[in-house]
């Protein structure tokens, strides 16, 4: 019986003649090379992810929101929340490290990242007590001048770690029981206001060392069991903005020896309270300097916890005239951020898909939509 080659085997003949030429034609070795980042401009995105599924391994997407696309990502640890330098040069990262990953020895870290190519510059450890919580606005900021991060601490006792960023050492920690976030002035790098439970507000004022006195507070100005207000903010100039859970708008003069709160307007009309419309999400609105208008996320059905809820819709404020101007699609936003400067362009956070949707505040019904960036995203930053 003859013998017949196995199914799907070269005749030898053939097998030597192509390994012969694979011999004569090798490949050439590859060198590995980092693709260097285009120049940062008003469009790139931080977008924090503290991926729930997994929170000791939290992420900062960095992403062209020019193009909608994805460029890089930072290791934001446990909870990190993040902050660029007012200079864009640095990103810090606040966040926990465990040394068995879920449990261990607790360490936090400042860390410094060039956000011209991402690198870890150096990291600062701090106490053991940074706020571990999703990422809003107030929980990490640095002063006006650059020279010290402030980072808010609950453990659960309320401090605030201050980092000496020229010297890179904790300078000092000031305690502000009852009260919650960092917000520096604009005009004064040596002074930072907290929001306090009671409704009023507290400034410290640093020395050149990073520590501070008693704190000058404010009278109430919100009754806080009946209408407390976001930790979310804005800044228009020296004038912080800040909205309450039904709708009022508050604004507060952040210059001179102390803050001065203008009276609030309430922008929910009567028709609208009766369908139970109030804000809602996590960095919930945006201001455009240029128009001084202001967009804010809106849901209807307004029920106890229901702040976090996703917008319905965008409600367009005109701070100067104080009143609503547009009502636009929501594109259930959860945070939003507009550019830094122009021209403008508003980002939303969609919590629908983890999608980026963009548009031109002159022309706010013609959108770009991205792919879904993420697991769990909460909060952005344009640089």
């Amino acid at each position: 019986m003859p013998l017949h080659p196995a199914r799907g085997a070269l005749p030898l003949g053939l097998s030597l003649l192509i390994a012969a030429g694979a011999a004569q034609a090798q490949l050439a070795v590859e060198t590995l090379a980092m693709e260097p980042l285009a120049p940062a401009d008003a469009h790139r995105i931080y977008l924090s992810d503290p991926t729930m599924p997994h929170l000791v391994d939290g992420r900062i997407h960095v992403i062209d929101g020019a193009a909608m696309k994805y460029l890089g990502m930072v290791g934001s640890g446990f909870a990190g929340s993040s902050v660029v330098s007012p200079d864009r040069k640095t990103l810090y990262v606040a966040t926990t490290y465990l040394s068995r990953l879920q449990r261990g020895t607790r360490t936090d870290v400042i860390e410094a990242y060039d956000t011209g190519d991402l690198t870890l510059r150096y990291e600062i450890e701090i106490p053991a007590k940074h706020a571990q919580s999703l990422p809003i606005k107030a929980l990490t900021a640095a002063t006006g001048d650059g020279r010290f991060l402030l980072v808010q601490n609950a453990t659960p006792a309320t401090s605030i770690t201050v980092v000496d960023l020229a010297q890179k050492r904790v300078a000092s920690e000031i305690a502000n029981p009852g009260c919650w976030g960092v917000i520096p002035w604009p005009s004064a790098p040596a002074k930072f206001t907290t929001v306090c439970g009671d409704g009023t507000l507290a400034t410290f004022e640093l020395n050149s060392e990073g520590k501070a006195q008693e704190p000058l507070v404010t009278k109430s100005f919100f009754d806080p069991d009946r209408d407390p207000v976001f930790m979310h903010y804005e800044m228009l100039g020296d004038e912080l903005l800040m909205v309450s859970y039904y709708g009022a708008l508050y604004s507060v003069q952040l210059a001179g020896a102390a803050p001065t709160v203008r009276e609030p307007w309430n922008f929910i009309d009567a028709a609208a309270r009766k369908q139970r419309w109030a804000p809602g999400g996590y960095a919930l609105f945006a201001l455009d300097p240029d128009t001084r208008r202001l967009y804010v996320g809106m849901h209807d059905q307004q029920a106890e916890g229901s702040h976090k809820n996703p917008a319905k819709e965008l409600w367009v404020l005109d701070l100067a005239a104080r009143k609503r101007i547009a009502r636009l699609p929501g594109d259930l936003a959860l945070s939003m951020a507009m550019t830094r400067s122009a021209p403008r362009r508003l980002y939303l956070l969609s919590a629908a898909d983890n999608k980026l949707v963009s548009f031109d505040p002159a022309n706010p019904r013609a959108r770009k939509r991205s792919a879904p960036f993420g697991e769990t995203p909460i909060y952005l930053e344009l640089h």
